[in-house]
This record gives C-alpha cells, structure tokens and sequence, in this order.
C-alpha cells in the first residue's frame, strides 16, 4: 500500500491495536509500552527514512533545525554548520552537509528537533494528539549510523513514543531513577550506577515504544543504520495548577504583606511563618472555589498551543479608511472588561485590547457596518487602521463591499 492509499494517520493508528481507553489505564505514566506490528511501511504516510534524506539534504534547514550529537553530548554548532554572506547580510546556521556526512560516519547521530513545525504529516499527527492530550507535544527525528550508539543512558521529563522508520535499534529500559520527574528535574548521571534492565528490545520498522518519563534507557544500532521519529508529550502537572494559585495569591492583600522583620534571623519567627501559611492556605482555598481559577487556567494552557499551519496570499488590498467592514453577529463574540482591560471572547479566544479604544470598540458594535473613518476613536486615523487591520486578521472584522 502506497501513502496516498493509507490516507491521513490519525492519533488511533500510533497505539494500535491498543486503544486509548486501555493506554490510558493500563500504561500511561505507569509502565512501558512495546508494540512490535511486523509491518515496516506502517509510518510511509508520516515519514519515512527517504524524507529524513530529503529534508537534511535540502537548503532550507538552519541550526538549531539540525543537530549533531555523539556520546550523549551535542556538537557545537560551527563544527558542522556556516555562515553565507548575502551581500551586507548573512544566512547563519547553513549546515555543511559534507561534514555533517563526516560526522555522521564516524558515528553522530543527526537530530531534528520540532520536526513538526516543518513536517506537514508530522504537524497533523502532533495537533491530534494535543487535541487527545491536552499537554503540548512536538516531533524529533533522529538518524544513527550502523553500529552505534545513540545517547547515553538518561531519562526525559517528557512522555515519549518512539516510531521506528527505517532500520532496527537496540533499547535497554532501566527502572526509573526518579518517578515522573517534573520537567525542571533533568537527568543528572552524577552517582547513578545502572541497574539490570526492565527491558532488552529490537525496536524494527512500524514498530512503536512507549515510555513513561522518568525510565532510564539507552539504544544502540547493529550493522544497519536506524532512523525514527521521538514524539514527546510535555505534560501539565499539578506543580503548574498550584503554580497558578500562587499567582492568584498576588490578589489577596493579606499575601502581599511582607513577612516579619527578621524572619530569617530570628528563630521564634519560625513558627509564626508555619502557623500564618497554614491560616493563609485556607484564603486560597476561596480562590480554587471561584471558577474564574480554573477557567483562567484552561485559557493560559489552549493560548499557548501552536497555531495551525498558516498560509501566505499574496492577493491582498490594504483595509483603508473607507473600506467598509463588518462585525460577526452579537451571539458570536462577547465584550467584557477585567483589571481595567477591555476583553474580546471570538471564536474560542480571547484578546486584550489597548487601553482607551473602548469607545470605539462600543461604535464598532453599534453600527455593525462601518468604515473606519467613521468610528469614534481619541486614537485618529492611524490609531483606527492599527484596530481594524489587527481586529480582520484575527478574523472579527470581514470585507462589507
């Protein structure tokens, strides 16, 4: 089967057989997951080791786009990319692919990192998975020569899926040195001595492994070379949740008293600091029970994945004073203000807009159809192009004419 016959591949298609009730409850961050399909074409509609040549063969590809990385240690930059001069200016980061060859011959693995940002098949599968998810996730591709070792024993503050493309690998899983390690507790192999491994694997194309972070592992090529893709989950913990009280701390005065003079000096000053913080986690408490907390949350976490692929037309006209524009029906978009800040909620965002336009937002809306020199506005002409022109990029405002 070709890649147009296999169509899109969909979140579903990376665990089967297992579906993602029995992942989730079986396997996720709990233990690892190794599902051997027999089947090397299986990843041809999201990669394959041809398209890895492809795009590391391109021109287009700029550090820190690609990476070279030996013994568990990354290579400097300058040691295999360069500097083109463009007249005054100069393309930095251009990767020498003849020493990047070298390199790789003499036992580099190369890396891609966000392989997805440039990848449309690996872009589509990262989006289904967020959407599943909720946690951000990216797409690392990885090639390593035959007989080699890739990184050193170490363990992600991510979740990992691995998709062999091409070529086998050998994986040892060791039990975890630290249980769901929170991402700003790296690997560290400072007095870690290696246990007997969980797992010994031949990883082979169409092949998937899963591992919860925090599983210590290492891999190895035999004669052939191995290429597969890493899609890494970066979750959302609870420590990021308690995050966001500790910032809605900020509005409570009581918390943003200084404690007492001497605290860090003064022994008997301990106790009070015990007592006070037990007293003033129960003011929390309050705040968790408004559901403006949660929801504020939920915003921050959905504002800060990646955008869908955008395109350029260059078949545009510049929105004038007298363009006439239009706004959405009044069911669709909703107007409010917090902290002094004039809020627009469209189309499942929402956006901050600059301080003193309320009374041409409220024009806006009033006269439905308008041109932009008919708005009230203490901004003038420019400062009405800058909202209109900002306000039909998002999409609020449409062509009326």
């Amino acid at each position: 089967m070709n890649r147009a016959e296999r169509g899109a591949f969909d979140a579903a298609a990376l665990i089967a057989p297992l579906g993602f009730d029995a992942f989730f409850r079986e396997h996720w961050e709990r233990k690892p997951l190794h599902l051997p399909r027999g089947d090397p074409d299986y990843y041809d509609s999201v990669l394959t080791n041809a398209d890895l040549d492809g795009i590391i063969s391109s021109a287009d590809l700029r550090y820190p786009a690609i990476q070279l990385a030996r013994n568990g240690a990354y290579l400097p930059a300058e040691a295999y990319t360069t500097n083109i001069k463009h007249g005054t200016e100069s393309f930095a980061g251009v990767p020498d692919l003849r020493q990047i060859q070298s390199e790789y011959g003499s036992g580099a693995t190369v890396v891609l990192p966000a392989l997805q940002r440039t990848w449309a098949p690996l872009r589509r599968l990262c989006a289904a998975l967020e959407d599943r998810f909720s946690h951000p996730v990216h797409a690392n591709g990885y090639l390593t020569p035959g007989n080699s070792p890739g990184f050193t024993p170490h363990y992600d503050t991510h979740e990992v899926l691995v998709l062999q493309i091409a070529g086998s690998k050998r994986w040892h899983v060791f039990p975890p040195s630290r249980p769901l390690p929170h991402r700003s507790q790296s690997f560290t192999p400072l007095g870690y001595v290696l246990p007997p491994p969980l797992l010994e694997l031949e990883l082979n194309p169409g092949d998937l492994l899963y591992l919860p972070r925090g599983y210590v592992h290492a891999a190895h090529t035999s004669q052939g070379h191995s290429a597969h893709v890493t899609i890494g989950i970066t979750v959302y913990t609870w420590v990021e949740l308690f995050g966001e009280l500790a910032n809605a701390a900020k509005d409570i005065t009581a918390l943003r008293a200084a404690l007492p003079p001497g605290f860090a000096a003064r022994d008997e000053l301990k106790e009070t600091l015990r007592k006070n913080l037990l007293q003033y986690l129960d003011l929390l408490r309050d705040n968790i029970d408004s559901p403006q907390f949660i929801e504020g949350f939920l915003q921050k976490v959905n504002s800060a994945r990646a955008r869908p692929q955008e395109t350029f037309n260059s078949e545009v006209t510049v929105i004038g004073l007298q363009t006439r524009l239009k706004i959405p029906d009044p069911s669709e978009y909703r107007l409010l203000t917090e902290s002094g800040r004039v809020m627009l909620e469209f189309a499942g965002k929402k956006f901050a807009l600059p301080d003193g336009i309320r009374v041409t937002i409220d024009d806006m809306c009033r006269r439905r159809s308008f041109r932009p020199v008919e708005l009230a506005s203490p901004l003038g002409n420019d400062g009405r192009l800058t909202l209109v022109r900002y306000l039909y990029g998002e999409g609020f405002l449409t062509r009326a004419d």
